[in-house]
């Protein structure tokens, strides 16, 4: 994918850095990179990492800098042939806005800030395709003035790299440069010093006299340039003279602003810059021209988060509020210091990294392509419930599709649209918006309908009315049609026999996951002379590598041995369904020393009844969260053995080389235990506890054995999932 960056100028600034974060983050992805601006002190920075840099006089709305501007810019996109262009300021936007009419490519917006709607700015106010905005107030602000639809707007972050900004980075060549003293206390400010974000600076300066007072050793550095530099520079020089001696230093413009930080006891700032010295862990005041929150802790967290730390409408901030937080800091203890800061740290850690900053622009990047060309990909299936085994699936097929043809465009049918976006990368359509869908299978190249089983009517008539549906409505838009490793069957009215058979009769390709869906077919009447068996897509997923910490979390300690244990609530469950797993539980726990840890695979479905049988058993734990299907490989590769219900339970374990015993509620179930050569299995009907308890036994003392054959299974099985793959592509 190839991007072009437009903003005013790469001079110091909240929105620059943005702006470098991002580039250097998707840089790391592979995506190519280029930037139009003004140009200053970043260029260097960014060229250092591969960005190509186009000098542009984007930095203001002189009417010749407009032109020329319009004119270069032009020239560059077509030239370079972008797949998107990205604008991050008013006068960027504004000129790109008007190339897109010409050029047709797919723009994006980014608001920074909230810009004055009134006129004549609303004249130079533009807005891409879609837009990314760095709080949730910003997009609210979006949908108020400039009446933007909501689901056109991303809230994305200020990504900070946390290697980058720690508190372990070398300082000394800059508190050589500035003559650090030896201080115990060092409050550091950093922000753009104009007009309109100054105002803490002026507030801190007007604090230290009286500071000083209890901390005589005291430093305050404020790092910044801009149009209030001279005001704040000869404050700051008044108070040093009436104090005698240097307590405040000014640096002026500067690059190097982790290497402040990383001298501070405390920070004083908002937005990106308090990001930035939470990182470094410090703790840190929240204080600007738009509000003040103050210390940054669990009881600041949700105002400070809402405004992406800008304070937008708390409070003002006053010489007071200030020096009473900064004397709260510099008197608390060790142990209350660390809280703070280790607190602050872990958010950035999990809320702000740069590679999230850089995943939400990449979502934002394809759905923006998506709306600008003819979509390659619509995939329909059981989507946006939070299933595991069917966001298996979904992760599967997509990662697949894309290790094929990188920029391949797809889009998914969910329940959850925003999510699966966000999750996997790709435009999604609700499931149920039939106009949308019907405009969209109208500009694509390529229905897949699956994996899982999709075409049965075991679940509902309804299901099966739905998913027939969009396989006839892609046939009449003349769209190819592909049945990706579906399961079919088991379909039980005749009546419904009849529309499937008429149905798939109509599509391209089918591929099936298991040789019992072709036999379906064939009692269809549909010849399957050109059908392909291949294999689940889940066959084709890795796991993740640490998963200690989900273990420790359910008191799976180093070195316990534990088994899986996968069920759902089923209508022809056997009456005493629940006591015979607790008791086959109970068994492996006291003759082998194996917990039973509990594994919803649909929290909402899945958890009652596991914590149910939980309950009845003398120890072990339910796993409580969605957790990412690479954890919840990880979590089953390192199991004794798993007990499971749902058919990607033991897909899961299968691929792992972890030993399965099938519990058939699904002929499905019991097909895939057929094609994995396995033969621990008992219907849920009619559960014989001993004959599970035996499987138990056989599986201790031959696990090895049983892992190696599965082993052989997986590595076939992963192959032929990605020949599926390999037909898509074909297809298109």
């Amino acid at each position: 994918m190839k991007v072009l960056m437009c903003l005013m100028g790469l001079d110091i600034g909240g929105a620059e850095t943005h702006v470098v974060e991002l580039c250097r983050a998707l840089v790391k992805q592979g995506i190519d990179i280029s930037v139009a601006s003004s140009g200053g002190v970043y260029v260097a920075e960014l060229e250092s990492c591969g960005v190509t840099h186009f000098t542009v006089p984007l930095h203001n709305k002189n009417p010749k800098n407009i032109i020329k501007s319009y004119f270069l810019l032009k020239r560059i996109i077509k030239d370079n042939k972008f797949d998107v262009v990205h604008a991050h300021a008013r006068i960027p936007a504004y000129i790109c806005s008007l190339l897109k009419r010409r050029l047709k490519f797919p723009f994006v917006t980014t608001a920074h800030w909230v810009f004055v709607p009134s006129f004549p700015w609303n004249i130079l106010t533009r807005w891409g395709d879609k837009t990314l905005s760095v709080s949730e107030d910003i997009r609210q602000y979006l949908i108020d003035n400039y009446h933007l639809p909501s689901d056109n707007i991303t809230v994305t972050i200020n990504g900070i790299d946390t290697e980058k900004f720690s508190r372990d980075v070398d300082y000394s060549d800059i508190a050589a440069e500035f003559g650090f003293s030896d201080a115990k206390n060092r409050i550091v400010y950093v922000s753009r010093m104009d007009v309109d974000r100054s105002l803490a600076a002026h507030k801190l300066i007007e604090c230290v006299p009286a500071l000083c007072l209890d901390n005589p050793d005291l430093e305050v550095v404020i790092v910044g340039d801009g149009d209030d530099f001279d005001n704040v520079k000869r404050k700051a020089d008044e108070v040093n003279d009436k104090l005698g001696r240097r307590a405040i230093i000014i640096t002026g413009g500067r690059t190097d602003i982790n290497k402040f930080i990383a001298s501070a006891t405390v920070f004083v700032g908002v937005s990106r810059a308090a990001l930035e010295a939470m990182a470094a862990e410090v703790p840190t005041i929240i204080a600007g021209n738009e509000g003040y929150i103050g210390i940054f802790d669990k009881s600041t967290l949700a105002a400070a988060m809402e405004t992406n730390l800008c304070c937008r409408g708390y409070g003002d901030t006053t010489t007071e509020n200030l020096e009473k937080d900064i004397r709260v800091i510099l008197g608390m203890s060790d142990d209350k210091l660390k809280e703070i800061s280790e607190f602050g740290q872990a958010i950035v850690a999990n809320d702000y990294s740069v590679e999230r900053m850089a995943n939400d622009a990449l979502v934002v990047y394809r759905e923006a392509i998506a709306e600008n060309r003819p979509n390659d990909v619509l995939i329909s299936g059981y989507y946006g419930y939070r299933n595991s085994g069917d966001d298996a699936l979904l992760k599967a097929m997509i990662s697949s599709l894309r290790e094929l043809k990188e920029d391949i465009s797809i889009t998914v049918l969910s329940q959850n649209p925003q999510e699966t976006a966000k999750t996997y990368g790709v435009n999604s359509i609700y499931r149920f918006d039939f106009p949308k869908i019907s405009r969209t299978l109208k500009q694509t190249k390529l229905l897949i309908s699956g994996g899982g089983s999709l075409i049965q009517d075991i679940t509902s008539n309804k299901s099966l009315m739905y998913y027939l549906w969009i396989i006839k409505r892609a046939v009449k838009n003349k769209a190819k049609v592909m049945l990706y490793s579906n399961g079919i069957g088991p379909i039980v009215y005749p009546k419904n026999r009849k529309r499937v058979a008429e149905a798939l009769r109509r599509v391209d390709c089918i591929t099936l996951r298991d040789e019992n869906s072709r036999t379906v077919l064939e009692d269809l009447g549909i010849s399957t002379a050109n059908v392909t068996v291949t294999a689940d897509p889940a066959f084709y997923l890795e796991s993740a590598a640490n998963i200690e910490p989900v273990l420790d979390a359910c008191g799976i300690k180093a070195g316990q041995k534990y088994c899986v244990i996968s069920v759902r609530p089923w209508k022809n469950n056997d009456a005493e369904f629940e006591r015979k797993i607790a008791q086959a539980c109970s068994y492996a726990q006291e003759k082998h020393g194996i917990l039973p840890l509990f594994l919803p695979m649909q929290q909402s479905v899945d958890f009652p009844i596991c914590d149910s049988i939980l309950k009845q058993v003398g120890g072990g734990n339910v796993l409580t969260e969605d957790l990412p299907v690479e954890k919840i490989l990880g979590v089953i590769s390192k199991a004794e053995f798993i007990v499971g219900m749902r058919l990607h339970t033991l897909i899961y374990a299968a691929s792992m080389g972890v030993p399965v015993v099938g519990l058939v509620y699904d002929p499905k179930v019991g097909a895939f235990m057929d094609d994995v050569r396995q033969s621990y299995k008992e219907n849920v009907e009619n559960l014989d506890v001993a004959a599970i308890q035996g499987y138990i036994d056989e599986i201790v003392e031959k696990r090895d054995e049983i892992s190696e054959k599965l082993a052989i299974v997986s590595r076939n099985a992963k192959e032929k999932a990605m020949k599926t793959a390999e037909i898509a592509i074909e297809m298109l």
